[in-house]
């Protein structure tokens, strides 16, 4: 993966002290990991946490969504970025049933703030689990995104912050692709009916960071200020897509 290959790089700052020169390596790394591609290798702490935006946005089923693909649905719920994220990918076997994974991560997750390329493993982990539906459970699901308005057109200028609580989804059917968003509390957030098809096979074990109203998120990102907790970030939502995000440290 290109985007990883920092050690090739000669900075400028070499004649700096050592921890400074450290610090400016880190920061230089942190950049152009911030504009990696996903690239499918969620389970790997480094790849899923410089890619993280891309993967929200769905960047590789979108570019693999073509006539005669198998359907692909992946959906991301940010249960706050900072206490429990969960997603789920259901890919189609072209026989009627699909394969379909669960992950979750909670406490700190994906911190970049706490990225090392000495010890990835030591970041926080997903907890997954993978199983087969069959055709019903796949039937099932896909009328519970048809209900929840999934492939539906999303809502173009809706902001959503890290500390909130959202569901993204990213879908491929039929050769198009298909990006939405609900944010709660919202009626849109409170009609859908995908996450109950989705959970009935969680094997995770680990139960859901219920939705709540986040105030003064402001305040919180002021007061959260160089205490060593997640990196906040600010998303948009496009037609088809995130506009694009930005961080908050």
């Amino acid at each position: 993966m290109v985007c990883l290959q920092i050690a090739k790089l000669k900075p400028s700052w070499a004649p700096l002290p050592r921890r400074r020169r450290a610090l400016g390596l880190a920061l230089l790394a942190l950049g152009v990991l911030a504009g990696c591609a996903y690239e499918r290798a969620i389970d790997q702490p480094a790849t899923i946490k410089a890619t993280w935006f891309s993967y929200l946005n769905g960047d590789d089923i979108r570019s693999a969504c073509t006539d005669g693909s198998p359907s692909w649905y992946r959906l991301v719920y940010n249960g706050n970025y900072g206490e429990q994220l969960r997603t789920y990918e259901v890919v189609a076997d072209g026989a009627g049933r699909a394969y379909y994974t669960a992950r979750v991560q909670t406490g700190s997750g994906l911190d970049l703030a706490k990225f090392s390329f000495v010890d990835l493993q030591a970041v926080a982990g997903w907890t997954t689990v993978r199983t087969r539906l069959i055709p019903a459970d796949l039937a099932a699901l896909e009328r519970a995104l048809e209900a929840s308005d999934a492939f539906g057109p999303a809502p173009v200028g809706l902001r959503l912050a890290s500390e909130q609580f959202y569901w993204v989804a990213s879908l491929c059917r039929d050769g198009r692709f298909h990006f939405n968003a609900w944010l709660y509390p919202s009626a849109r957030a409170e009609g859908l009916r995908f996450p109950q098809a989705l959970l009935g096979h969680d094997g995770t074990g680990i139960a859901v960071n219920p939705p709540r109203e986040v105030a003064g998120i402001e305040r919180i990102r002021r007061t959260g200020k160089g205490k060593g907790g997640p990196r906040h970030f600010d998303l948009e939502v496009g037609e088809n897509g995130f506009k694009g995000h930005q961080t908050v440290f």
